[in-house]
């Protein structure tokens, strides 16, 4: 469905009933990477999904584009909506976006959980981020050169997020998870490199006063553990699970993950 909300058109997606659930996606995807998540999720919360500023069918301004804008873009999407509270579930820069909402507007927020969100780096030299940045460039000129997304979004790309092994036992996954990605508009992927929205320091989470859940993958390289040890020490009352995963955790074992989202949200009443 499509909504004008904060100047843009956003594309969005209501299943189910109960209390409010809203699942945001991370970099490179679009609300249909939650193919594991919205059926059973439904079952028990209303569960909205949407494209991220970017993404999928959510419109994409040449300007005013950063991590406040997201953030207000989903503030404009709950007020819209008429979503007065709703839990949070944010993967990797969904994560981020969940982050700056519930700081911002913490009377929205029943409990928040960052998927493999990387909220608090610990371990990025120097030389790291500068291989990063090198990194991101190099994707950007691939798009540009080719004027599509197939040169960045590969079998072995997108098989970085996932544990070792992993992909070639699940192929199938895999081209599911490239197909989606694929769906996304090269020149809207450009202009949201332009951003470095995941760049972004991340503010002070130990002023998070709600329920808290952490899940992190034992395998992750963009999001490691020490990270979630430390964002759990830092958020005073949050939980971590830890589980035998890379980075989409949601995607490589959705069974284990959805049961460590809903325990946790059951235990909230």
């Amino acid at each position: 469905m499509k909504i004008r909300t904060n100047n843009i058109s956003m594309n969005y997606e209501v299943s189910g009933s109960g209390k409010w659930l809203t699942l945001i996606h991370g970099a490179g995807d679009n609300l249909e990477a939650w193919w594991n998540q919205v059926p059973v999720f439904s079952k028990y919360y209303q569960v909205l999904t949407y494209d991220v500023r970017g993404y999928g069918d959510t419109e994409t301004p040449e300007e005013g584009y950063g991590i406040d804008i997201l953030e207000q873009d989903l503030y404009e999407l709950f007020r819209k909506l008429n979503i007065k509270e709703s839990y949070l579930l944010g993967y990797s820069m969904g994560g981020r976006i969940a982050l700056h909402l519930t700081l911002s507007h913490p009377e929205m927020v029943r409990a928040v959980i960052f998927a493999n969100s990387g909220l608090v780096p610990v371990h990025w030299s120097i030389e790291e981020m500068e291989e990063m940045r090198k990194w991101r460039q190099q994707r950007v000129a691939a798009i540009k050169q080719s004027g599509s997304l197939k040169s960045i979004i590969t079998d072995e790309s997108v098989g970085l997020a996932f544990s070792p092994g992993w992909p070639d036992k699940n192929n199938e996954v895999i081209q599911r998870l490239k197909q989606i990605q694929l769906k996304n508009d090269p020149q809207a992927y450009l202009i949201t490199s332009k951003a470095m929205v995941w760049g972004t320091p991340p503010p002070d989470v130990s002023q998070l006063k709600m329920p808290v859940l952490i899940i992190a993958g034992e395998h992750d390289i963009w999001s490691d553990i020490d990270s979630a040890k430390e964002a759990q020490r830092l958020i005073p009352g949050s939980k971590l699970v830890i589980m035998p995963t890379g980075h989409a955790s949601a995607i490589e074992r959705p069974m284990e993950f959805n049961k460590a989202v809903l325990d946790f949200l059951s235990e909230l009443g």
